[in-house]
């Protein structure tokens, strides 16, 4: 059986891997939307990445954190599509 620190590292990399992608679509999105959503993806990926690093070291904190980066992530994305709409 496998350490689960490691296996929770190997998951944690595997996302960040994930991030790079969404950061090309970032980039060079053909719409501002697609740009909008995939920065959304980074958000939770990253708040992901964060509860797993608290699993890991067993401190809430960063779980906690995890989350509120995740709902401010959250946030941007809905003003920022009131934005885009003309709504705000």
């Amino acid at each position: 059986m496998m350490d689960m620190g490691l296996d929770l590292m190997i998951i944690a990399i595997i996302l960040a891997m994930l991030s790079l992608v969404l950061i090309y679509r970032v980039l060079k999105g053909p719409h501002a939307i697609d740009r909008v959503v995939a920065a959304d993806c980074i958000d939770v990926i990253i708040g992901l990445i964060m509860v797993l690093f608290g699993c890991y070291e067993q401190r809430a904190l960063y779980i906690d954190l995890g989350l509120v980066v995740t709902l401010l992530g959250f946030i941007g994305t809905i003003l920022i599509s009131k934005y885009l709409e003309g709504r705000l």
